[in-house]
């Protein structure tokens, strides 16, 4: 019965998980704050801390930083809580990566829309 219980309730976490859309952004913003983490040359922005721990959480909101600066938070600022000033831009359906001052996001969160950001600073 406990094996039919667990079993039950893994389908139900793994559909709740696969169903969940990415993360909505006002596109028309100028600042983004949240948990980031880095994976694969782009940053993933999370609502909460518990996401970044997660592989594959969602949802989240895909960008980059211009190269030297991605290259620089890379190392110091995973698991940081963040704001970062740039515009979200709609991710084109066709697309593979959209360049950005020397990075490629290539939109690891899925979302309708990326983050190209100028800068980043840790809320503390």
């Amino acid at each position: 019965m406990k094996t039919a219980a667990f079993a039950v309730l893994s389908v139900l976490t793994l559909g709740a998980c696969a169903s969940s859309p990415p993360a909505a952004i006002d596109p028309a913003a100028t600042t983004f704050t949240g948990y980031v983490r880095f994976a694969d040359g782009e940053f993933q922005l999370y609502e909460r801390l518990a996401q970044v721990r997660m592989p594959f959480a969602r949802p989240c909101v895909s960008g980059v930083l211009p190269r030297n600066a991605q290259e620089a938070a890379e190392g110091d600022l995973s698991g940081q809580k963040v704001t970062l000033t740039g515009r979200a831009v709609a991710w084109p359906a066709d697309e593979v990566g959209l360049k950005h001052e020397g990075s490629t996001v290539r939109n690891l969160c899925g979302g309708d829309h990326v983050i190209l950001a100028r800068t980043v600073s840790v809320i503390r």
